[in-house]
């Protein structure tokens, strides 16, 4: 197995791991076990992994497979995220209007 290879494996393994962890302090309501600064060390890198991969080319889902991922989950990250930079919905807006960067093909065309 290619160094690429084993480094994919541990990956998945982890995002295996973290996303098991969450769901069982969703499900569990044990949220308060989840510290805030780990929670948002893990949310940061991800965001930025996935910013990085679709600067790069093609963007990646951004859900996988099985996710639950709800469009109130959505909103609700999504105004964190852009409180948290010091950005309001008109700027996204705009950037949007400008750019193709991380643009997923619309499933209807």
């Amino acid at each position: 197995m290619s160094q690429s290879d084993e480094a994919g494996c541990a990956f998945a393994a982890l995002a295996s791991e973290i996303s098991a962890r969450c769901a069982d302090a969703i499900e569990t309501d044990r949220l308060g076990d989840i510290p805030d600064d780990s929670l948002g060390q893990v949310f940061a890198s991800v965001v930025r992994l996935f910013a990085a991969k679709a600067q790069a080319g093609p963007a990646p889902r951004p859900f996988g497979r099985n996710s639950g991922v709800t469009p109130t989950d959505v909103v609700i990250g999504c105004s964190a995220m852009l409180d948290a930079a010091g950005l309001a919905v008109f700027e996204l807006g705009a950037w949007q209007a400008m750019s193709q960067v991380g643009r997923q093909p619309n499933p209807r065309s």
